[in-house]
């Protein structure tokens, strides 16, 4: 939610393609952050140093955005959780919601992931935005009619469709909500956690969630436990 260096795995040149898009949100709100477009076919992109792997990348980011197809995820992936990086934003889809290999395969991604102690959110995620920081890894086009207004409300949503409906309804009819969670296919990240985060941000007064099914039921229970301790509406 709050990082200070992110890498882009699939970084593209053009802003209005998945892995060129949270590049040009970034740079357009002012993310104080490092970011490191990492592209085998290009020395820049953007307006910045692109890297051929993430090997050689000059530091270890904190998070990464995951915008390559399918059959590049788990390799990706464990080069990041190699690399010592804290979480990944998977946009790449093909997996669970296809079903038949696609739940192997992102299974695989899972044991990856907690091999090397780094957390996932989706894969098949539309990503997530903390727009007071800047931070927009996310390759929604809704912010092309307005940045999200400040306010204390926070939304999550299994859908990334919805979720960006949700903040544009929002934002047309003068209600700020400057954080936005969407989360796909809940390989790892779920619902649950990101309103048990936002039960404990300081930031946040109000909770607006979009679930389509709950996994891990004992998680969502105690999160919205957590709400309701912080006097914070669920909705």
């Amino acid at each position: 939610m709050a990082p200070d260096s992110v890498a882009v795995i699939g970084a593209s040149s053009d802003p209005s393609r998945i892995g060129g898009r949270p590049i040009d949100w970034m740079r357009r709100a002012g993310f104080q952050g490092a970011i490191y477009p990492v592209n085998p076919t290009r020395d820049e992109v953007q307006g910045l140093k692109s890297y051929a792997s993430i090997d050689d990348l000059p530091a270890t980011p904190e998070a990464a955005i995951v915008a390559v197809p399918a059959p590049q995820v788990l390799a990706t992936v464990e080069a990041l959780g190699a690399r010592g990086v804290g979480a990944a934003v998977v946009f790449s889809s093909g997996f669970a919601e296809v079903g038949g290999q696609g739940n192997a395969a992102q299974q695989q991604l899972v044991q990856a992931a907690r091999r090397h102690g780094m957390r996932l959110l989706g894969p098949n995620c539309l990503g997530l935005f903390n727009a007071p920081l800047g931070w927009y890894p996310t390759f929604t086009s809704s912010f092309e009619g307005g940045w999200p207004l400040s306010g204390r409300i926070g939304v999550v949503s299994q859908s990334g469709a919805f979720g960006s409906y949700l903040v544009t309804l929002a934002r047309n009819r003068g209600i700020g909500t400057p954080q936005c969670v969407t989360t796909g296919n809940q390989a790892d990240v779920t619902v649950g956690e990101i309103i048990h985060w936002y039960a404990q941000d300081p930031a946040v007064d109000v909770i607006a969630a979009y679930v389509e099914g709950v996994t891990r039921a004992d998680v969502f229970v105690n999160a919205l436990n957590a709400a309701r301790q912080a006097r914070k509406p669920v909705i």
